[in-house]
Formats: structure tokens, sequence, C-alpha cells
């Protein structure tokens, strides 16, 4: 099997976010994030992975008082970055 060297931007990524997370020096870091990155690779080289957003917890009662208050959808998914299934499911369970 070849060795090959692992997306640098990514490790970069990865260990600045594992250096703040967890306060260990971006070296030590890079030790862990390296075969993580590689694993990664080889799994999914090529491939375009969907990275889903962080879940954020609604408040429903401002989307309904902007609908009631006449604010356009499209302008409420927007302000509240939500979609419009996101919309329609908040909205059947208030």
């Amino acid at each position: 099997m070849t060795d090959f060297v692992p997306a640098q931007e990514l490790v970069d990524e990865l260990s600045l976010a594992l250096k703040e997370a967890k306060g260990i020096s971006f070296d030590t870091a890079v030790t862990y994030v390296e075969p993580i990155v590689r694993h990664l690779q080889q799994q999914y080289g090529g491939d375009e992975l969907y990275i889903p957003q962080p879940y954020v917890r609604r408040d429903v009662s401002e989307i309904i008082a902007a609908r009631n208050g006449g604010m356009p959808l499209k302008q409420i998914l927007r302000d509240f970055n939500i979609s419009r299934r996101t919309y329609y499911r908040l909205l059947s369970q208030a």
C-alpha cells in the first residue's frame, strides 16, 4: 500500500479545532488528526460529504409571531435560517 500525505488544509482545520476544544498544543493535535484524515481520504476520497449544521433549538413563538405579524415566508426562512420543511414541522409541533 502506498503512503500518502493527508490533505494539509483539513489536517490544519481539525487540529486547530482540537487544540481549542481540548487545550492541547497544535503539534499534539496534528498527531491525533493525521490518521483520522488519512482514514477519511481512503474511505471517502473524492466524494462530497454532507456535514450538517449544529442543532439549534428554535423559539417557535418567535416564528409564529413573525408569521402573525405579516412577515413574508421567505423572509422568515432567511431570518431564522431554517428550511421550508423545518418551518412547517415546527409549526405542526407548536
